[in-house]
């Protein structure tokens, strides 16, 4: 932003142009995105826009930076009750839908920070945020896996929940299932990671179950 506001007339404005842009992207994509239209659909005039953002991209990274920020809250909020592995599984997807209706679908926000170089580093940051907390997290349920093989395990995770979550978004009420299947092989896989130090011998036994 080009200044934090001081009013709360002010932060009403921010916050009408934020869910605008969400909204928009969520519509049309980054590339057809434009100040016009957000102010437009925010109801506030351009120059008021202009005032508080210099471009689209700027509103996108303040966007972006809260997400992450909010993830990273919600995470530790999970952390600090000390649920078990499939209880801590299941409240990070609940924390994640009640984000996904207070940033409007962030998968549209997310294919935006790809294409703004700017985040790119947020994104890398946040990555490794997400890995020092898995690590933290497997290690205390109790897995033994050797660190390079846990931070490959971690990093599958984290990638594969999200676009697994939001393409099952996506695809509506159709997606549900689907995303619910994903989600149980992602707790059986990271519960036998836990049970059998021994990455190798982890596999055979998602093999011979039949998982």
């Amino acid at each position: 932003m080009r200044r934090e506001p001081q009013q709360q007339r002010t932060w009403e404005t921010v916050q009408k142009i934020e869910q605008a842009t969400l909204g928009l992207l969520a519509e049309q994509g980054f590339t057809a995105l434009n100040t016009n239209a957000i102010a437009e659909r925010a109801g506030v005039g351009i120059k008021s826009l202009y005032h508080l953002f210099p471009n689209k991209e700027a509103i996108i990274c303040r966007l972006a930076a809260a997400w992450l920020s909010a993830v990273r809250e919600a995470q530790e909020n999970i952390r600090t009750q000390d649920l078990d592995w499939p209880a801590t599984l299941q409240a990070l997807d609940s924390a994640l839908d009640t984000l996904d209706v207070r940033f409007v679908g962030h998968g549209a926000l997310w294919r935006a920070m790809d294409l703004i170089p700017a985040l790119q580093e947020l994104e890398l940051a946040h990555e490794r945020e997400q890995i020092r907390f898995w690590t933290e997290r497997f290690r205390h349920f109790g897995c033994r896996w050797p660190e390079a093989d846990l931070i490959a395990l971690i990093t599958s995770f984290y990638r594969s929940f999200d676009v697994a979550k939001q393409c099952a978004k996506e695809t509506g009420d159709s997606g549900r299932p689907l995303w619910l299947l994903h989600r149980l092989w992602l707790e059986r896989l990271i519960a036998t990671a836990i049970s059998e130090p021994d990455p190798a011998s982890t596999l055979q036994k998602l093999s011979a179950s039949g998982n």
